[in-house]
């Protein structure tokens, strides 16, 4: 089954630094005695860590951004787990030798941070999906039911009832993670590989996924709907491909999902993920989806920061780079043209529209003569000596490079169709990934506009 999650992050805490600035701001004194480390550190997620350095007393200050937070503390290999919330000042103390046991917070979530270091909530087995389903749904309630109680137990509502109620939702979706799974492990432990869910199944999973506005913000729960919409947009059937899988889990859930803000936490937190991982070439379907259904400002701004970031052809970054070949074998790159502005053409013998452009690509080479901007033809011809034997004709002028079919040039800039412009000013940065082609009434003004041309 799933590991208990504890680094657990409901809304993004963006740094550490060691100042107070507003009333919002989550401020930890750390207190360590007798220390044999230099530095504690606190993990938000793996791609958000924080290193804290103590003072020759041992002592720090840490002042963090977030609402709501549960992480790891570090010292050393050990950790204890920790939730802060905004408007947080807590003191954590400890002796070096005796962190494992003896660790002390102050302040107003110190009870929940002591329950969070108490109590460990027992797993179900994997052996146990050998189950018929009803039977581990009993289960998965019983834990469910045992791990509630142990929460309650504590009474942290009088310390925070935001608190508890994402607990609970954390304890829900923990072990809801059995049922998800139960399909695969019963096969796998009964050998029994012609095995179906029944209708019991998938009508669960639906019930499942239909979560408050509150768990939205839990990854444990976006984690558990965004699998289930995979089993319910193909029940039975297996989805290979990691894009297509995506756009079946938000199709189904912009269709099922039924409140508004929950389906929109939830299709950006996909769309986000898919684009960290795999960037952001031909996703035209998710983002189809995605500016049907995503309307909040705040969800669409936190997209865009990503998208801009794996867009390798936004405007100002440096361009991705080219091998190309001249007519004598020799090997260019992009760093060979650096020092003037670079006038792409993409293009192929081929290719009719391509070869309409030639006429106006050589006038306007004439009219910028002497000037700082180079014109550079890239050829995606496969068959070379068709490139060649139009190079040897002199039809052609300016720098004239082979790159081939499907170069990753191409792939970087999402070039789909050809004649296709690009400029780049002397550094290399991009100018305009899209740019006007030499036909255009306009190029003339574009390029005499560019700042030392």
């Amino acid at each position: 089954m799933k590991s208990f999650l504890f680094i657990i992050l409901f809304f993004i805490a963006y740094s550490c630094s060691n100042s107070q600035k507003n009333k919002d701001d989550i401020v930890v004194n750390f207190k360590v005695q007798n220390p044999t480390y230099s530095k504690v550190a606190i993990v938000q997620s793996p791609e958000l860590i924080d290193e804290i350095e103590l003072d020759k007393n041992g002592k720090a200050t840490c002042t963090l951004q977030g609402d709501l937070i549960y992480a790891r503390l570090f010292y050393g290999e050990e950790f204890k787990n920790v939730f802060f919330q905004k408007g947080d000042q807590l003191t954590i103390s400890f002796d070096a030798g005796k962190f494992k046991d003896d660790i002390q917070f102050e302040g107003k979530n110190a009870p929940i941070n002591d329950y969070l270091n108490a109590i460990t909530y027992t797993e179900i087995t994997p052996n146990e999906y050998a189950r018929p389903l009803e039977e581990l749904i009993t289960l998965v309630q019983q834990k469910t039911d045992e791990a509630t109680k142990l929460l309650q137990a504590r009474k942290l509502e009088t310390v925070n009832p935001d608190f508890v109620a994402w607990e609970k939702g954390r304890i829900k979706y923990m072990y809801a993670f059995n049922i998800l799974m139960h399909p695969m492990g019963y096969a796998y432990f009964t050998q029994d590989t012609s095995y179906q869910p029944g209708q019991e199944y998938y009508d669960m999973l639906k019930q499942l996924i239909q979560g408050d506005e509150q768990l939205a913000h839990l990854p444990l729960y976006r984690e558990f709907v965004s699998e289930a919409a995979i089993i319910l947009a193909s029940p039975g059937k297996r989805i290979p491909d990691l894009y297509d899988r995506c756009i079946s889990q938000m199709k189904y859930l912009a269709e099922n999902i039924q409140n508004e803000n929950v389906k929109q936490i939830i299709l950006n937190g996909i769309a986000v993920n898919y684009v960290k991982k795999n960037g952001i070439r031909n996703i035209t379907d998710l983002e189809n989806i995605y500016n049907a259904y995503v309307t909040d400002p705040a969800l669409r701004a936190a997209y865009k920061e990503v998208r801009d970031q794996w867009n390798l052809t936004s405007i100002g970054r440096p361009s991705p780079d080219f091998k190309g070949q001249d007519i004598n074998g020799k090997t260019f790159s992009l760093k060979d043209f650096k020092g003037k502005y670079l006038y792409i053409d993409i293009w192929a013998t081929w290719c009719g529209p391509c070869k309409r452009e030639i006429p106006f690509l050589k006038e306007l080479e004439k009219k910028f003569e002497g000037k700082n901007i180079t014109f550079l033809s890239l050829s995606t011809d496969q068959n070379k000596a068709d490139w060649e034997n139009m190079v040897k004709s002199g039809e052609l002028s300016g720098t004239q490079l082979l790159i081939g079919r499907d170069s990753q040039f191409q792939k970087d800039y999402n070039i789909t169709g050809i004649p296709h412009f690009i400029l780049l000013d002397p550094e290399g940065k991009i100018v305009n990934a899209s740019m006007v082609r030499p036909s255009s009434p306009d190029i003339e003004k574009v390029l005499n506009a560019l700042p030392g041309i």
